[in-house]
């Protein structure tokens, strides 16, 4: 008779250990049946982490049409032509370091206000059919049917101005741009805002991706916290391997107090015992872990707080290629430059030289294509 397997939190650590490049087992098993190979990623991890370090950049920070071809609106005033283009193109470009909408929910430009965009698709390819055949009789038909998703855009715009008292008798080229790029960032921060709420909802989850822990499974201190089959347990339910881990400063630094993620971690020689994203993105097979710090003020109060709740992870498949399946896909109408379309106008009634307005306005609607395509571990924080 064999002896009975004993199950102590050693033993977990050692079963759990991390390979010689700093993956779990059981996540590089998993990726290699995706086709990944998971030294590849690995390696593509560590690349990441020396980029962001060295540039404090490597997302997508605005959207990017990739099928369109770059146009310009014809007007017969030469200064709308030039100065209406360099306005929307401040527009687009205008953003804060901090900002990750489009690396989470890459924008895919459309020509019409609402319409159905056709997914490329492999599920199909996977039913099982009747293919049994005999000489004379008919043969099965194996029909594909054709995945799609509805879009309706909306319109969406804000408006700011700078009176001339302020600016001069006549504004600057350069003070009307950073008119238009503080109106600019407003707008992509009520962006950032939807798309928080789109993430972190979890009912935008299949019932199999999703996991709530209770009070004393928590991470950071709860009596029954076990982060590595939590991790492990919504990863295997995803469709698709999670290219993306996003969560808020607290929840990040209950994953780093956590004695078994800090145990398994600090097994590799060259680990100093604290947790770091790049050894969480290793351990798990995730390219991209991001540790949002962003703030904002809510409707209806003075008072700032974080984007993203304290206690929330979500992981989530990124795909940026046009028709390709994602957990979060934003839809936006083409125009203007990426997207954005700036007006700028002079009211002459507004205080006692009157005032120069810029509206910054896009057409867009987020929308979930595959919510197999993502997963979302709540009551991480106590």
């Amino acid at each position: 008779m064999s002896a009975p397997l004993i199950r102590d939190s050693a033993q977990f650590a050692r079963t759990m250990a991390p390979n010689a490049f700093g993956m779990n087992p059981e996540v590089a098993e998993r990726l290699r049946s995706f086709g990944v190979d998971p030294r590849d990623l690995a390696e593509r991890v560590t690349e990441r982490k020396v980029h962001q370090n060295a540039t404090q950049g490597g997302r997508r920070r605005f959207p990017v049409d990739l099928g369109g071809k770059p146009t310009i609106e014809f007007s017969i005033d030469h200064g709308d032509v030039t100065q209406r283009e360099l306005l929307q193109r401040a527009a687009l470009e205008s953003y804060e370091s901090s900002f990750i909408a489009e690396e989470v929910a890459p924008s895919e430009f459309v020509d019409q206000q609402k319409g159905v965009v056709v997914l490329e698709d492999s599920t199909e390819e996977r039913r099982q059919f009747a293919d049994e055949a005999s000489a004379s009789g008919t043969v099965n038909l194996a029909q594909s049917a054709v995945s799609t998703v509805n879009f309706t855009l909306v319109p969406r715009a804000l408006q700011d101005f700078q009176t001339r008292h302020d600016a001069g008798m006549a504004p600057l080229f350069a003070s009307m741009s950073r008119l238009v790029e503080k109106t600019s960032r407003k707008a992509k921060r009520q962006h950032e805002i939807r798309v928080m709420t789109a993430v972190t909802t979890a009912t935008n989850y299949h019932a199999s991706n999703r996991l709530a822990n209770s009070t004393n499974e928590n991470w950071n201190g709860g009596s029954l916290a076990t982060p590595v089959q939590d991790m492990l347990g919504v990863l295997g339910a995803m469709y698709a391997p999670c290219t993306h881990a996003v969560m808020s400063l607290e929840a990040w630094q209950a994953a780093q107090q956590n004695d078994e993620l800090r145990a398994i971690v600090a097994s590799r020689l060259s680990n100093d015992g604290l947790l770091s994203a790049m050894d969480f993105g290793l351990f798990f097979g995730i390219e991209n872990v991001i540790i949002d710090e962003q703030r904002y003020t809510p409707l209806g109060s003075d008072a700032q707080t974080r984007l993203y709740p304290s206690g929330t992870i979500a992981l989530l498949h990124v795909n940026a290629a046009q028709n390709a399946r994602t957990f979060l896909r934003n839809y936006m109408f083409r125009q203007g430059a990426g997207g954005f379309v700036v007006l700028t106008w002079h009211d002459p009634a507004h205080g006692n030289k009157g005032a120069d307005f810029a509206k910054v306005a896009h057409d867009q609607h987020l929308v979930v294509p595959d919510n197999r395509y993502g997963a979302i571990i709540t009551g991480v924080r106590a």
